[in-house]
């Protein structure tokens, strides 16, 4: 039965929800359907969740965290900066393709949604670039970088590749990626990053 004060309840509500998501989108995905896939009253689920943007919003913020914590476990490792570079951007590129299929959106809808996420993506873009300044670091102090700017240089290369995806959705109508345009943004990505990390190698 169903405990509302369980903890493993919450992580329940998010795998349901992520799983309905990916196969209907945001918009075709229905508060009851989740709460049924666990057998739960949707009463329920809105103690934990006042609207269907909020918990997906939460099954956002719970990848991302996903992805960071990957990357940042190998902060203390002896992978070299250069190769995190390459593990974070390969990581992000999956990251990216996952949320568009985990939205299914119209870019209208997005646009209509903005109040409601960008505090949410604000935040996320500023994890990272915490995420790429200790990349930096790490690599000035194994003296493979220059001794520059690490808050410049940070937001910098979120820019370069935030600027890359925005590219494959700029004249689309719908959040989705084909495999040509990920093909092409992996290797726009590498040819990024190759000129970035020249840049700034001693």
């Amino acid at each position: 039965m169903f405990n509302i004060e369980s903890t493993d309840n919450f992580s329940l509500i998010l795998d349901s929800a992520k799983k309905r998501f990916c196969r209907y989108g945001l918009k075709k995905t229905t508060m009851t359907e989740i709460a049924g896939d666990i057998g739960l009253s949707k009463a329920s689920l809105y103690y934990y969740f006042s609207t269907k943007e909020e918990l997906f919003k939460e099954v956002v913020k719970q990848e991302h965290k996903t992805f960071l914590n990957e990357i940042e476990g190998l902060l203390s490792s002896v992978v070299p900066a250069e190769e995190l570079f390459h593990i974070y951007l390969e990581r992000r590129l999956i990251y990216f393709r996952d949320f568009a299929h985990l939205s299914s959106l119209s870019l209208e809808s997005i646009n209509s949604l903005k109040p409601v996420y960008a505090r949410l993506f604000e935040n996320l873009r500023k994890e990272e670039i915490r995420l790429v300044s200790k990349i930096l670091e790490k690599g000035i102090a194994a003296q493979d970088f220059e001794n520059l700017d690490i808050a410049y240089y940070s937001q910098l290369f979120i820019a370069i590749f935030q600027g890359l995806r925005h590219n494959v959705l700029i004249k689309k109508d719908t959040i989705n990626i084909t495999e040509i345009e990920y093909s092409l943004l992996q290797r726009q990505y590498e040819s990024a990053l190759k000129m970035f990390v020249k840049g700034i190698k001693k």
